[in-house]
């Protein structure tokens, strides 16, 4: 996955980069109706020479790490409510019992979004994220 960077700061072979996180609506942000605002992620890498603190970078991450991220980001919500539909369905006698896995499974989502911004902090913490700077841009 190719994504444009500005270097902030560097300190000898080690940039600090400053990445747009890609949104859920995709990068025509100008032609959106969502009032969506994405912070930037600054991470750390290694450069070689000729590069200068303001350039604009090609940064490409590791295609495993991007797919395990889409992984986990698409999975653990649909797993989840899968899970809860069935758990309810098999266990409730309720005449309601569709109504119920309906209102379970919503609930379901609001649990798993909180676990996907925990597990997004402690990935953001470790840096996990594998980019390499490519050519500059500008």
């Amino acid at each position: 996955m190719n994504q444009v960077g500005k270097i902030e700061k560097i300190n000898g072979n080690i940039a600090t980069v400053s990445v747009r996180r890609p949104s859920g609506c995709g990068s025509s942000c100008a032609s959106c109706s969502g009032t969506c605002s994405q912070a930037n992620v600054i991470v750390e890498t290694e450069i070689n020479e000729g590069y200068e603190v303001g350039d604009y970078v090609e940064i490409t991450t590791e295609n495993e790490v991007a797919f395990k991220q889409i992984f986990i980001l698409y999975g653990i919500p649909f797993g989840l409510m899968m899970i809860t539909i069935a758990a309810v369905q098999l266990l409730s006698t309720s005449p309601n019992k569709d109504m119920i896995s309906a209102v379970a499974s919503v609930l379901s989502l609001g649990v798993s979004y909180i676990l996907l911004k925990a597990y997004d902090k402690r990935e953001m913490k470790k840096n996990t994220l594998k980019l390499t700077i490519g050519r500059k841009l500008y």
